[in-house]
């Protein structure tokens, strides 16, 4: 590094530590389950100091810092046992739906290979493998996912024992997925009590604990359920849930007491954790990791996270670590499948670059969040880092047929999320049946090479620095009323790649602002440009003029959906947080049978012309579907074709030659559809204004 590089970097430091003093600090959430209050959890301040700002790299691993694409702070003091794990559970179906992937130096990788590829190049050190007790229909077709049942496990996990990797392995006790939103038993054990079921989950513990460790994989971790914090195998109350926890801890403990012994829950931002591990201990659940999911999307951040493993360290004398934790490195679907996370996704929080060096921070944080609690901080795992496209849909010339060949192979192979054969154990399997939904997570690009953050476990160790650059320009977007002076942010946002952010003046183009009419309702991107030592680089700011929307409860918030008129049961107002255009709630409709319905408000309209629009996103609804917006006065009638795509891939069809000519006039407006059986799809955000 040159001498005035150093420089620069001891400035930063300075000036990053000066600001982080007065830095606001987010409460934790309160919780009073089990008598378990926020004053018994660490706070945000106490666990690390203050809201994290990256720091530039090379501030504490000058001596060990490589040269590399992305930049790495070093994790100080990290133990050489230290978990740096990664959740390839779909691996097996990837490879058999064909899918290739290859070493930095463009070789390509056979099963063995990329296990010790990801081991001596990469880091990785502990391998997650998800098991699933029956993952077929009654005819034997899997339901996909990555087809995990035990013969699946031991695939994985003797690729991963033979590159020299430790296993844990995550017992669902479910015939499919398993987390906060469905917690179901395995068909076998649906119409057992609970004490039948405990039973039931021992024995199938030490069967197949005994398969595994019979085909000499070097079990080091055993996960009793996953993400069980609503409920576990069937059941919702505590003392139920700790019956089968304890079941499969006494089967564990039987056949190897080395072997660790974690609880799984997630949603730390609720501030619940020490209330569970309040249960455990009252219903005397023997157990050694505390384990938890976080994904900063969903999960707030980092600091909130550090301070919430660290009481639980201190309070209940457990080992914690992160079991699942990814992020994004682009917003494009790369099998045309739709993603988890999309740009513009409502409700989820990007603390993040979307990028190599994005994902690189977001680990990196996440790491040090269970370093920080010595050594009872175990490690974390990233989900699913392989889980890319079986065919590239993403920029294909040939796109259609790309996903329509992508289909068959999820059916026949697995290698998507889902498989059609679920749907009759699984509801949301029967709607959105499909491919990798986190290809756009993963650590290899969407054709099986590795990108600069597949490094990032080595990288935690030395540090790694990279010429500074910058990474992206943003400046705040500005709502304002009709008729508001619309008053451009002076200053632009500039994030460079080692995390650091300065405030830099903005030139906003003349002729760019000139179309924003702030006496029109709508969405206005102003362009602009910010110099940057010399180079020039484009911004945008988005300005909203907002108008009174003349329909009552138009995005399906309140409970009460009286003003809406709905023909069919097919639709309704449901809590989904994966298919809102904005906020918790939408109009979401899905049938096994032939999908048709209406639905409308009507409203008193004075004279004037108005313009009615709507959000609709969905898929599978046929050839034939029919999506309609209308809009009915008088002797009026409009309309406006729509349609869906593909999840999150939101239509905004408008109607704006609304013309009434008379005070008190009604106006009927709604949606009418016709779609093939097992269609689905979301309406959200319908609006009504005057211009």
């Amino acid at each position: 590094m040159k001498f005035e590089k150093k420089i620069l970097t001891a400035l930063l430091v300075m000036t990053l530590t000066l600001c982080a003093v007065g830095c606001g600090k987010k409460e934790t959430t309160d919780n009073t389950d089990a008598g378990v209050t926020s004053e018994d959890a660490a706070s945000p301040e106490d666990a690390d100091g203050g809201d994290y700002i990256p720091l530039p790299a090379g501030s504490s691993s000058e001596d060990t810092a490589v040269e590399a694409d992305v930049f790495v702070e070093k994790i100080d003091n990290l133990s050489e046992d230290f978990i740096t794990g990664a959740d390839l559970s779909s691996i097996a179906a990837e490879f058999d739906s064909g899918v290739k992937y290859y070493d930095f130096d463009g070789n390509e990788l056979d099963e063995q290979g990329f296990f010790n590829f990801l081991y001596d190049e990469c880091g990785v050190n502990y391998v997650r493998i998800r098991v699933w007790v029956d993952p077929y229909d009654e005819n034997g077709n899997s339901y996909g996912g990555g087809n995990n049942d035990l013969e699946t496990a031991k695939r994985i996990g003797t690729w991963a024992t033979n590159a020299g990797m430790r296993v844990l392995i995550d017992f669902h006790y479910s015939d499919f997925w398993a987390d906060p939103s469905k917690q179901k038993a395995p068909k076998a054990w649906s119409d057992f009590s609970v004490d039948e079921k405990a039973v039931a989950l021992r024995m199938y513990t030490e069967d197949s604990l005994n398969e595994l460790l019979n085909a000499r994989v070097d079990v080091g971790m055993v996960q009793i359920g996953n993400e069980t914090t609503t409920g576990f195998c069937g059941e919702k109350e505590w003392e139920d849930m700790c019956t089968l926890f304890k079941a499969g801890s006494e089967a564990v403990r039987g056949i190897d007491k080395d072997i660790l012994i974690a609880i799984h829950f997630t949603n730390p931002e609720k501030g619940s954790y020490p209330a569970y591990a309040s249960y455990l201990e009252q219903y005397g659940v023997d157990y050694d990791v505390f384990a938890s999911s976080y994904y900063p999307y969903w999960h707030g951040e980092v600091g909130s996270m550090k301070a919430i493993l660290n009481t639980i360290v201190n309070k209940y004398d457990k080992k914690v670590m992160i079991v699942e934790t990814s992020y994004i490195h682009t917003y494009e679907d790369g099998d045309g499948s739709g993603n988890t996370e999309s740009e513009g996704k409502a409700g989820d929080a990007f603390y993040y670059d979307v990028s190599e060096q994005g994902q690189c921070d977001a680990i990196r944080e996440a790491a040090n969040a269970v370093a920080f609690c010595g050594d009872a901080g175990l490690g974390i795992f990233y989900w699913e880092p392989a889980w890319i496209p079986v065919g590239v849909y993403a920029d294909a010339d040939n796109s259609d047929e790309v996903y329509e060949n992508n289909k068959k192979i999820w059916e026949e192979f697995g290698s998507g999320w889902a498989a059609s054969y679920a749907s009759d154990y699984d509801e949301d399997a029967a709607e959105y049946y499909g491919g990798s939904a986190v290809d756009n997570e993963a650590l290899f690009d969407f054709y099986g090479h590795p990108l600069a953050s597949a490094k990032i476990y080595k990288y935690i160790r030395t540090g790694a620095v990279c010429d500074l650059a910058v990474a992206d320009v943003t400046a705040d977007n500005i709502e304002i009323d009709v008729d508001e002076y619309i008053a451009l942010p002076e200053v632009a946002h500039v994030r460079y790649n080692d995390g650091t952010i300065t405030d830099m003046p903005v030139s906003w183009i003349e002729d760019s602002l000139a179309g924003a009419d702030a006496s029109t309702p709508g969405e206005y991107v102003v362009e602009g440009t910010v110099d940057v030592d010399g180079k020039s680089y484009d911004v945008s700011v988005t300005v909203k003029v907002l108008a009174e929307n003349l329909l009552a409860n138009p995005g399906f918030e309140d409970e009460d959906m009286s003003m809406w008129n709905i023909d069919s049961d097919i639709i309704s107002r449901k809590d989904d947080s994966s298919n809102v255009h904005d906020g918790a709630y939408c109009l979401h409709f899905w049938s096994e049978k032939d999908i048709e319905y209406t639905v409308y408000q009507t409203v008193t309209l004075d004279a004037g012309e108005y313009v009615l629009g709507t959000y609709i996103e969905g898929g599978d609804c046929g050839d034939d579907a029919s999506f309609v917006l209308y809009a009915e006065y008088g002797d009026e009638h409009l309309e406006q074709e729509t349609g869906v795509t593909k999840w999150q891939e939101w239509d905004n069809p408008e109607i704006d030659n609304i013309v009434i000519t008379e005070d008190g006039t009604e106006l009927t407006i709604g949606v009418k559809v016709k779609a093939a059986a097992k269609g689905w799809g979301a309406w959200d955000d319908f609006y009504l204004y005057a211009k």
